[in-house]
């Protein structure tokens, strides 16, 4: 028996029994064997010590409120255990003759503590013991400079002090690892003696990097507060007091990536650059907890003075990397993408990428030379050698400073205004003000229509009809009728590593263009007041037509005018589904536009408050229900399982059945729902009965709608009056006011989702999911939604980086047994979250940021 026996009072309540009683203590990381600073946690009861380490695990979960998320065994002699060795330790090795347990919380990554040389404690920073004295050196600088009220040197005024008090060079960093400074938990540095101390025995110093960027800023101090801000910013007072550590924390480089297909390039990437002496912001490393993640990246953009993309086959896909390149875009600032696609530019950013210079993030040659000497993986861009790495971080290095060292261009006033002038962010008060945003195009107003070709004679009639109204009109198609295969008449640009690796090419040095551009699509829509797009199948079909809308939305003010009835795909329901469409099969739609477009470009006239408050609303709702689970659970281990109302074989209920059983196992899984019946339902009963069999509470959380105007009584528990009922299992969060409202924000909070069968209404919940970069599932063998059908993205079915390839490849077989299927998918949900943690350079179980990314 491995665990305390138990039983139900007449009242319900279980009461743990047993004969064995255990004090359970928390002890620190330089206190291993000094047991005076140990935190007593409380007591466990068992009915003996003859059970392994895991068992007495599971216990104190049970059993200690303040149990840590995550924690390592001391022996009696205080040395640590590992996870593996608990399973074949006994826990009468661990008791110590006070009958007391000592643990010690785990972090994803080890804390190390950091002071001077005169025993001054400056803090401690999540590192590796294995990394590299450089490495550690970024980390302190990134981990502990940042914090209020706390100062450290920069990477030029101090140095680093081995176990014998011996400085270290900045050469000899870079041979060493940590382990090699290590004493005890903690690393010393040294001032140089050329500083003086402060009052309270800090040193005063201005670091050069910070003096750079202190010059660099003064540039920008008409643009850095241009930010995409949300809805939220106009129902509340931005306090400038609370970004204020935000700005004074500008860096030079700013890395974008899709989690889902760079999160370690971005992160090698960024080491590379660090040193070579460039300041870097990568998200998971700046954001603090607390502060809200868009307003943070927004801030980020506008204070950094390059843009470095890594532009995976879905990069501009997801709602970051979209906002973040086009913010940058209208901020004028640099941009130099790394390509990790074989075709440039790519599709959804060929607007505004065509005529960009891009660095490769391997040469031909070099993937010529890999696969002459075998290398299977030389163009499966999810394998970056470190050698590719730091070729391309010395171009991107040579770019930067080849393009700080000329003079600014000043950006030509008419195409700023001309760009922002229907932008539906807003201006801060000290930045230029709405003056210049409402400011007239010179000649009548532009409206620029976007349509496919098919769509010609319709389109011309609408040309002529705003014509009559005053207005000047251009068709998309008078870029593109020319080419009937969709592909866009651009001057491409070329990349500066393709035949150069290391040297610029003399002809190729860092500009914002390398040719002169004609007026095409890009140089209209920045001209025009409105964008009308002609919304049709082949229009959504068209990969020039998907440019187009990526290229306008966030920027311009868009009027969707559906032509036809036809199936969404899912990016145009993320990017135009939402906004009120005129229907041109209906009575007096012109009128409806005409008066649309004229309520748009009139001055005098202000947005409606509706779609302000409809973002306002998402935001809080996002971040309500982000505390309320974490209040309870440990979010970074949260699983979403959705799919089939129904369940259509034997053996997807087994699947779902053994799925439920085996998160069980896990031991540290929380598990969420929509609330609806079928799959999900009989995956969250699964792991509740397990949990209960094992005495140990399941963690199962159920997101439901407050109401929905459609009959939901046959896939969840519906009142008549339309509102939800309380799942009668586990805890019910209500969040939303329809059930679309509810999958868009359960897809804004939940990482990893689980995808089991599915009928067609799964689409939009995939395409949520993806939008906002999280991480989608499929037990494709299930078929159905999983299966690929109903026009579920193509992207869930690629395997995410980090997974196992054959773990992966199981969800599709069809002749696997459901353990297996269960098994594979258990196993891929634990390498993803230990990719996650790795990213949030965050402790594993720690209360994680509020954010949407």
């Amino acid at each position: 028996m491995w665990a305390s026996g138990s039983e139900d009072t007449e009242d319900g309540r279980s009461v743990i029994k047993g004969d064995v009683l255990l004090g359970v203590k928390l002890a620190s990381e330089s206190a291993s064997c000094n047991r005076a600073s140990d935190v007593p946690l409380g007591t466990v009861l068992l009915e003996s010590e003859d059970i392994t380490a895991v068992a007495f695990r599971r216990l104190m979960k049970a059993q200690l409120p303040c149990c840590p998320p995550d924690f390592c065994f001391f022996t009696k002699q205080g040395w640590p255990l590992t996870k593996f060795q608990e399973a074949n330790i006994r826990l009468v090795a661990l008791v110590d003759e006070c009958q007391v347990i000592r643990i010690r919380r785990v972090y994803n990554k080890p804390r190390i503590g950091v002071q001077r040389l005169n025993g001054n404690c400056l803090g401690f920073v999540f590192a590796e013991h294995g990394y590299k004295v450089t490495q550690l050196r970024s980390c302190l600088d990134e981990q502990i400079a940042s914090c209020t009220h706390r100062h450290l040197p920069s990477t030029q005024v101090y140095h680093f002090v081995d176990r014998n008090n011996w400085p270290i060079s900045i050469e000899q960093e870079s041979q060493l690892i940590v382990l090699d400074i290590l004493d005890g938990s903690t690393v010393c540095i040294q001032e140089h003696e050329s500083l003086s101390a402060g009052r309270d025995g800090a040193m005063d110093v201005v670091p050069v990097e910070n003096k750079r960027l202190q010059n660099l800023t003064k540039r920008q101090a008409l643009t850095r507060g241009l930010t995409f801000r949300s809805g939220k910013d106009a129902v509340r007072q931005v306090a400038t007091e609370k970004y204020s550590s935000l700005q004074e924390e500008g860096k030079e480089i700013l890395i974008s990536y899709v989690r889902a297909e760079a999160a370690h390039h971005a992160v090698t990437l960024k080491e590379q650059l660090s040193a070579l002496g460039f300041s870097v912001y990568l998200d998971v490393d700046e954001i603090k907890t607390g502060v809200d993640w868009q307003d943070a990246l927004n801030y980020a953009v506008s204070n950094c003075e390059v843009l470095v993309p890594l532009v995976t086959p879905h990069y501009g896909e997801t709602r970051w990397t979209n906002r973040e390149v086009k913010l940058a875009d209208v901020l004028g600032k640099s941009v130099i993408p790394v390509s990790f696609v074989k075709r440039w530019p790519p599709r959804c950013l060929a607007i505004q990428f065509a005529t960009t210079q891009f660095v490769m993030w391997k040469t031909e040659n070099e993937i010529k030379e890999a696969k002459e000497k075998g290398e299977r993986s030389s163009e499966d861009f999810r394998h970056w050698d470190k050698k590719y790495v730091i070729a391309v971080a010395r171009e991107i290095g040579e770019m930067v400073r080849n393009d700080g060292e000329k003079p600014k261009p000043k950006r030509d006033p008419s195409k700023r205004g001309s760009m922002l002038r229907s932008y539906p962010a807003f201006l801060p008060d000290m930045v230029d003000g709405p003056v210049e945003v409402m400011e007239p195009r010179v000649g009548k107003p532009l409206i620029v229509i976007g349509l496919h070709p098919e769509q010609k004679l319709f389109g011309r009639s609408l040309k002529f009809l705003l014509e009559n109204e005053g207005y000047e009109v251009w068709l998309s198609i008078e870029e593109v009728e020319a080419n009937s295969q969709g592909d866009f008449p651009m001057k491409m640009a070329r990349s500066v590593s393709a035949d150069y690796r290391g040297q610029m090419h003399p002809l190729l040095k860092f500009t914002p263009s390398c040719t002169s551009v004609p007026e095409d699509f890009q140089s209209k829509a920045d001209q025009a007041g409105v964008v009308v797009f002609v919304l049709s199948e082949a229009f959504a079909n068209s990969k020039t037509s998907k440019g187009q809308v990526f290229y306008c939305e966030h920027r311009k003010h868009v009027i969707p005018i559906k032509y036809e009835e036809f199936d969404m795909p899912g990016w145009m329901n993320m990017l135009i589904g939402r906004k009120r469409y005129e229907n041109s099969r209906t009575d007096g739609y012109k009128e409806l536009v005409i008066s649309r477009i004229r309520r748009a470009l009139d001055p005098t006239a202000r947005a409606s408050e509706h779609n302000e408050m409809n973002e306002v609303k998402m935001a809080y709702s996002t971040r309500f229900l982000k505390q309320t689970i974490d209040a309870y659970s440990d979010l970074l281990k949260c699983v979403y399982v959705f799919g089939g109302v129904s369940i259509s074989s034997k053996r997807t209920l087994d699947i779902c059945r053994s799925l439920g059983q085996m998160l069980a196992d896990v031991g540290d899984i929380t598990l969420a729902t929509g609330g609806l019946f079928g799959a999900a339902d009989v995956v969250a009963e699964s792991f509740s009965e397990a949990c209960k069999s094992r005495h140990c509470e399941a963690d199962i959380w159920h997101v439901v709608p407050e109401r929905d105007d459609q009959d939901y009584t046959r896939k969840a528990r519906q009142h008549a009056d339309r509102t939800f009922q309380v799942v009668p299992y586990g805890r019910t969060v209500f969040s939303g006011d329809s059930m679309e409202e509810r999958e868009s924000i359960v897809a804004r909070v939940f990482e990893i989702a689980v995808l089991i069968e599915g009928e067609a209404d799964l689409s939009h919940e995939c395409v949520e999911f993806l939008w906002n970069d999280h991480l989608v599932i499929p037990i494709k063998s299930t078929g159905g939604a999983a299966g690929g059908s109903f026009g579920i993205p193509h992207k869930i079915f690629e395997v995410p980086a980090g997974v196992a390839e054959l773990d992966w490849n199981v969800l599709k077989d069809d002749n696997a047994n459901a353990e297996d299927v269960a098994t594979a998918v258990v196993k891929i949900i634990q390498s993803l979250q230990e990719t996650l943690h790795l990213e949030n350079n965050e402790p594993v179980g720690a209360v994680p940021r509020l954010r949407s990314r």
